[in-house]
């Protein structure tokens, strides 16, 4: 089950409440709507998310588009010109919030390591005046 940091649901939440308080009512409720259908896990939990995961998952809530439209309209649309347009977006949409949230990286952060890969850890080390 996809899962949401603690440390992002907090930063979800104080940009929920920011937008309404100045009134931005929409942003507001759709975040919050967020913040409760994305359950959370601690900081201290293991949690891998590769990209092929990421992209089915994109893949995914586009389809949901996909056939909320054609239900909504009552309409049927062909498999294959929808699948092309999943694709389009799932590109477009990816490409862009990384181009806003200024993510140079395509690799994610919960990425399992590949074989031979070790975790590293930035260390600081702090010397004691005697």
């Amino acid at each position: 089950m996809r899962t949401i940091s603690e440390i992002y649901r907090d930063r979800l939440v104080a940009e929920a409440d920011e937008a309404d308080a100045i009134g931005l009512t929409k942003i507001a409720e759709n975040l919050t709507r967020q913040i409760e259908t994305n359950p959370v896990r601690s900081k201290s939990s293991s949690y891998t998310y590769s990209s092929e995961e990421f992209e089915q998952d994109l893949q995914d809530a586009l389809w949901n588009v996909v056939i909320r439209t054609a239900d909504f309209h009552g309409a049927f649309v062909d498999a294959a010109k929808a699948q092309d347009l999943v694709d389009h977006f799932s590109r477009e949409i990816t490409s862009s919030i990384r181009s806003v949230a200024k993510i140079s990286s395509v690799v994610g952060a919960y990425e399992p390591k590949l074989p031979g890969e070790k975790q590293t850890f930035d260390m600081l080390e702090v010397e004691e005046d005697e």
